[in-house]
């Protein structure tokens, strides 16, 4: 060999390999080659000796579980019952409700399912409710329109086409309150000119061309509403928009309020 007192053999026995570059072991502190420098490797006794003597002063702890061996260096214990238990028996009752703290969360889980449930039937009651309703006034008023073409007046001059008919109430206080009548319009004039046009139709005094008087308005007999804020507005647009039907009953009333009583307009007549 060339180089025969360069280098350190491996001390495991089995071994002997001259290495260049050996390591030292960290427990028995002899030098191996880097297939036996691990303590399990070359069976190191120090190394052994060292668990054997750290597991002494280790704590055991075991499972609190009836009839369970298991032990170990980490103490789990219960929140409950501060006991330790291991991985196995971790659920081991204390964290189980009991049937009347189970009733009680099934409650509270169900409540706003209930809730829900009770809104949702209130909510869908009032909607067929409301449908039902709807389809009685749409109905209604057409059987209202029916009667309307042959009892309304009006302007001979207005084709039958662009003809649209109400039931009109008396304002509150003239001598006609609570009386209907029916006129029917055209739908080409403005909200002011309908108005000007059934107030003449039906002698009702109509000051509106003062600006210090009580405007006369339309407003919806079914919930007092104004029909109409604007004089100008289309009556086209009125009906287009569903704010207005052909044959439905409305009242005249010198109001400046966007609302008015409907109770107070009751037919007496038709």
């Amino acid at each position: 060999m060339e180089f025969p007192t360069t280098g350190t053999r491996c001390s495991w026995k089995e071994c002997k390999q001259l290495d260049f570059l050996p390591f030292q072991c960290d427990h028995c502190k002899l030098e191996f080659c880097k297939e036996h420098f691990h303590a399990i490797s070359h069976s190191c006794t120090q190394f052994v000796d060292n668990v054997t003597t750290n597991t002494d002063k280790l704590t055991s702890y075991n499972c609190s579980q009836n009839s369970c061996n298991q032990t170990s260096v980490i103490e789990m214990p219960c929140v409950v019952c501060k006991k330790h238990f291991c991985l196995a028996h971790r659920y081991h009752g204390c964290l189980e409700l009991s049937e009347r703290e189970k009733s009680q969360e099934m409650k509270k889980w169900n409540k706003p399912k209930e809730d829900f449930a009770e809104a949702k039937a209130a909510v869908d009651q009032t909607i067929k409710e409301k449908l039902k309703k709807s389809k009685n006034s749409a109905m209604a008023i057409k059987v209202q329109l029916m009667k309307l073409k042959g009892n309304s007046t009006g302007s001979q001059g207005i084709p039958t086409v662009d003809r649209r008919y109400f039931l009109v109430h008396y304002p509150a206080n003239t001598k006609n309150v609570g009386t209907s009548k029916g006129a029917f319009v055209s739908i080409s004039w403005t909200m002011g000119k309908t108005i000007d046009s059934i107030s003449d139709l039906l002698g009702i005094p109509n000051s509106n061309n003062v600006s210090t008087s009580m405007k006369l308005r339309m407003f919806h007999h079914e919930t007092g509403l104004v029909v109409s804020e604007k004089m100008d507005v289309p009556l086209a647009d009125l009906f287009n928009n569903k704010d207005l039907i052909d044959g439905q009953s409305i009242i005249l009333e010198y109001c400046n309020d966007h609302k008015l009583d409907p109770s107070v307009y009751l037919s007496k007549t038709f």
